[in-house]
């Protein structure tokens, strides 16, 4: 190469690494002067982090590329010249090409490639961190003997590693061979293979390496094996896949050293035979033969151990097991009862403006109680975000919502709870960065401050007039905000809570476990998991933007691991507030994982209904009652019986002063009931229930059956359904209760109606009650217009005037 293209190739490098530099260097800056509005602890760990990972990738991308340039250079020694042919009118000249620019090819495609290959590495660095962290459980696994913290931290890291390597030595070896094969270094001669002497040596070092790393790969397997990585650990093949990884590796090894002698000496025949017997007793042992004998589907581990290990990995150490009795005392009835979910009580505010982000259940001071209620939150653009409380216990005349949209309407004496958030409010959404007046952001300032902020938040707003005195919000999404502070947590779906009249965002931090051993194995977010551990909660303050996250009053070995790493970021359990502590819920996504392992046979449980195999981000659960000392809810799932329509246990879980509680109740088969599907169908062949359906699809609405939920009573197991009517452009509305406790159900209206009708006091009539009269319908409509006078909303008060006057027949 020219000195003038040498020198514009450096300048175009120069400016390609600066532009790199500095945007990493400004989205650092940026996110440091971002943490330090939370605190000192979480601008340092911010940084630290940063430049943690920076440097974990970095020893990625240089290694890389050194691997790559050094086989490029080693290709490049093997040409003696090369020549073009360039056709001049009737002249062909020979033209030799410049060896410089070889070796600056040569060093230009190693470089890409090891970008390529190297490039990704950083997103190991949790994965390193606790590898070298050292963590022991003190808990031995039952097949190979070793503490179970070797599965959790450092054999993951040895499966990155080793495929890595894996990747760089194949992609090596395929692009030298090209080469080779370009040059005439490797070619096909009277029907045989023909190599010189240097690419002989060089592809024999890489196939010596390569048997090295596969020998290496072979000893994991067993380890793998009881961690869940290859598969499931079952009798007899257990002992046969350890042979035969055993054998591989010795095979392996006998082929490195083959491969060495063929790189000395040149003996092909005896190189393909050591790699084909390689790859033939890879394939029988890997395949063909665990195929064949692979019908003895028993674990070597007993029942017993197999349950204690999935108590370890999924957090169920304090499970309690119990069989569901009858008391001797009357039942009651599932107070205070939850009328809707989280479908209608959005829907119960669909007059409200702006796009619905959260809704879940709350408890929320109105008047001198705490009423069970739902938040919705919808986001208003640059309104900000607003807040309506359904009340979840109570309905009105009509069977609709109780909403409170306004502050002053919740009357309460506790301090009047905020209902509106700010533009540069958190809520969940990932909206783009806000510029305000108000204090809590990032000051946006002058000159490189605000070039490194508009760059990093690729927003030219900030560049423009006006802006040097305002402030700038970003991360405003809850969950965004927290793998800021926690990259090393998954975060669930953020819990809306009222603590201390604020809006305040819960978020579960899970800790997966890719590898545990001789745990059932259960699909989670789109891979598989030997283990999940609900470990952190994040708590964020909605409008001051203030957030914390805390260790769980249960949290595993690894969380405690993180929270001794990084003190500053993870607080104790014990620095948690009572509020928080008496808010927190049940971790979903846990409790959904759970439920498929307890599901597995060895748990003999039963089967369960209506859920998929996959785990996915969710947010409130279904299955929710309230307590009846209204202080939480409560969550009951049915295990239905493999061969037969009848529910065989329940699982109740519920959090008890911050910690999570699970329980199993065994039912008898005298006090059980149906599955589900079951119950609705007989619930349905109901003559009331018929009659009320047509009278609801006559007034042009449709009746929709809502979940089954299930509780343990004193004479047995009991389950309610709520129907709602729901009609285009109105609110939802309760519409009917129906029960079943063993072998009496009831039904009607309402609670007391239904149960009434249980107890045998009292039998629902559809044709003898005002509900399909003018009179039900204007109490109904009444009741809508004084819930939009008393929140303000006079369109939706002029809407339902008009129907009561249409009913009366009034011009």
């Amino acid at each position: 190469m020219s000195p003038r293209a040498v020198r514009i190739t450096l300048v175009v490098l120069s400016i390609v690494v600066l532009l790199f530099a500095g945007r990493w260097t400004a989205g650092l800056a940026a996110d440091q002067w971002w943490a330090e509005r939370l605190s000192s602890n979480a601008a340092r760990f911010v940084t630290d982090w940063a430049f943690l990972r920076l440097l974990i990738e970095s020893v990625g991308i240089i290694t890389a590329c050194a691997w790559f340039i050094g086989h490029l250079l080693l290709v490049y020694r093997a040409i003696g010249s090369v020549q073009l042919h360039r056709r001049v009118g009737n002249l062909e000249i020979r033209e030799a090409v410049n060896m410089e620019l070889l070796v600056a090819l040569s060093i230009g495609g190693g470089l890409l490639l090891g970008l390529l290959a190297g490039r990704g590495v950083g997103a190991w660095t949790p994965d390193l961190v606790l590898a070298w962290s050292g963590l022991s459980v003190g808990e031995i696994d039952p097949l190979l003997s070793r503490d179970l913290g070797f599965y959790l931290t450092r054999l993951p890291a040895w499966r990155l590693l080793h495929g890595h390597l894996i990747l760089l030595i194949i992609l090596a070896f395929l692009g030298v061979t090209t080469l080779y094969f370009v040059i005439g270094a490797l070619r096909w001669s009277e029907r045989r293979l023909a190599i010189n002497d240097h690419a002989r040596r060089h592809l024999g070092g890489l196939l010596v390496l390569f048997a090295l790393v596969l020998a290496w790969g072979y000893l994991l397997e067993p380890l793998e094996l009881v961690g869940g990585a290859i598969g499931s650990v079952h009798g007899g093949l257990f002992t046969f896949r350890e042979g035969v990884s055993n054998a591989l590796a010795g095979i392996a090894l006998t082929a490195a050293l083959l491969s060495l002698w063929w790189a000395s000496k040149g003996r092909h025949t005896l190189l393909l035979s050591v790699w084909i017997v390689l790859g033939a007793a890879s394939l029988l042992g890997h395949r063909i033969i665990p195929a064949l004998i692979g019908g003895n589907r028993v674990s070597p581990l007993e029942p017993a151990v197999r349950r204690h290990l999935d108590e370890l990995a999924y957090g169920m150490t304090g499970l309690k097991d119990s069989t569901l009795v009858q008391t001797g005392q009357p039942p009651v009835p599932p107070e205070p009862l939850g009328l809707w979910q989280a479908t209608l009580a959005a829907e119960a505010t669909q007059s409200d403006s702006g796009r619905v982000v959260s809704a879940d259940r709350a408890l929320v001071p109105i008047g001198r109680s705490v009423r069970p209620a739902w938040l919705v939150i919808r986001d208003r653009g640059k309104r900000g975000a607003g807040i309506t409380v359904v009340l979840d216990d109570r309905a009105s005349p009509a069977g609709e919502p109780l909403l409170y949209a306004d502050a002053e309407s919740l009357h309460s004496t506790g301090g009047t709870p905020v209902l509106q958030l700010s533009p540069h409010a958190v809520w969940p959404g990932g909206r783009a960065p806000v510029v305000d007046t108000a204090e809590g952001g990032v000051q946006i300032g002058s000159g490189l401050r605000r070039l490194a902020l508009a760059w990093t938040l690729q927003s030219g707003a900030l560049l423009g007039t006006g802006t040097g005195g305002k402030q700038v919000f970003w991360h405003l999404d809850p969950v965004d905000r927290l793998e800021q502070l926690a990259p090393f947590a998954v975060w669930g779906v953020p819990a809306p809570r009222m603590i201390g009249g604020e809006l305040v965002w819960l978020v579960d931090g899970y800790l997966a476990s890719s590898l545990f051993a001789g745990s059932s194995r259960v699909e989670w977010r789109d891979r598989w998991i030997g283990g999940l551990r609900a470990g952190f909660i994040g708590v964020i303050h909605a409008e001051s933007g203030a957030t914390s996250v805390y260790l769980r009053h249960t949290a595993d070995p690894v969380a405690e691991t993180w929270q001794e790493l990084f003190p500053g970021i993870v607080q104790p359990a014990s620095a948690m507030s009572a509020e928080v502590v008496r808010a927190l819920p049940y971790p979903v996504e846990l409790l959904e994982v759970q439920l498929r392992v307890l599901a597995q046979p060895h748990w003999n449980l039963g089967r369960l209904s209506n859920r998929d195999d996959d785990v996915k981000a969710s947010g409130p659960a279904v299955d929710a009652l309230w307590k009846g000392d209204t202080s939480g809810v409560t969550q009951v799932v049915p295990f239905e019986r493999a061969n037969g329509r009848m529910i065989d246990a329940i699982l109740q879980a519920q959090m008890a002063d911050g910690r999570e509680v699970l329980t199993v109740f065994r039912v008898d088969s005298l006090l059980s009931l149906p599955d589900p599907s079951a119950l609705q169908t007989r619930w349905g062949r109901m003559p009331t229930f018929q009659q009320l359906k047509d009278s609801v699809e006559r007034a042009g609405a449709k009746l929709e059956a809502g979940p089954v939920h299930f509780w343990p009573t004193s004479t047995g197991l009991g389950a309610y359904q709520l129907s709602a009517a729901r009609r285009d452009g109105a609110p939802p509305a309760a519409a009917w209760v129906s029960l079943a406790i063993s072998d009496r159900r009831g039904a009607g209206h309402d609670l007391e109606e239904a149960w009434q009708n249980y107890l045998g006091l009292s039998a629902p009539i559809i044709s003898a009650t005002e509900r399909n009269t003018v009179l039900f319908e204007v109490k109904r409509h009444l009741a809508a217009a004084d819930a939009a006078l008393r929140r303000g909303d006079l369109e939706t008060f002029g809407r339902q005037w008009e129907a009561i006057k249409r009913l009366l027949g009034t011009p």
